[in-house]
């Protein structure tokens, strides 16, 4: 059995999605998102949208805050959309970090 990743006390993960409006496709990654959590026990894990779909990239970050994260791994999860990858996510996120201020988003 694979060990859990040992990561500072505060970080947390955030899933970036684009967001659909099929909602199979929005239940496919959240499921996906919990899977994840499954697999990194005591690590907090959310997620978030960029259009289309709830929550969005905002409110995950807002959860993760809320329960004692200070620095977060953002994960692009998406397939074939670099523009999206490269510009729009980085976008939300740094906006975010300068927002709060005591807040790392990595």
């Amino acid at each position: 059995m694979a060990k859990s990743p040992v990561l500072p006390k505060g970080t947390g993960v955030m899933l970036c999605g684009h967001g659909s409006r099929n909602q199979l496709a929005v239940g496919e990654f959240a499921n996906l998102a919990n899977v994840l959590k499954t697999r990194l026990p005591g690590v907090p894990v959310e997620y978030g949208y960029l259009e289309f779909a709830s929550p969005v990239i905002h409110q995950g970050l807002d959860r993760l805050r809320a329960n004692g994260v200070n620095r977060v791994l953002a994960v692009p999860g998406m397939l074939f959309a670099a523009c999206h990858a490269k510009n729009d996510i980085p976008s939300v996120l740094n906006t975010y970090a300068a927002m709060h201020e005591d807040f790392q988003i990595i």
